[in-house]
């Protein structure tokens, strides 16, 4: 189906703040020493500016099914990363790593 300019207008804001909220944890340095967020905001600014006057339904319901998708794929990343370091947290000392002294706990 095709979507109205209301309807398209919409869902690229939505996406386009979706996607500024993802990229906020994201406080580490890449290597120029700039802010992973301030990148990835930069990124997503950019391309949602190039792709601003497109009028084509069919590429720009594309566009916005790619980019849903490439976020999903982030945040998916993102927990299946804070459940590997959760897990690691919780388990108990291996056998062969010495245990603190019951003074530290």
């Amino acid at each position: 189906s095709i979507m109205t300019t209301t309807t398209v207008s919409r869902e690229a804001l939505r996406l386009y703040r979706d996607i500024l909220r993802t990229a906020r944890p994201f406080t580490h340095l890449d290597a120029k020493g700039n802010m992973w967020r301030d990148v990835l905001r930069r990124s997503a600014r950019q391309e949602f500016e190039e792709a601003r006057f497109e009028n084509d339904p069919a590429i720009i319901t594309e566009m916005l099914m790619v980019g849903r998708d490439c976020m999903m794929q982030v945040q998916e990343g993102m927990m299946k990363k804070q459940l590997e370091l959760l897990e690691e947290s919780t388990k108990p000392p291996t056998p062969n790593k010495p245990r603190p002294p019951k003074y530290f706990e």
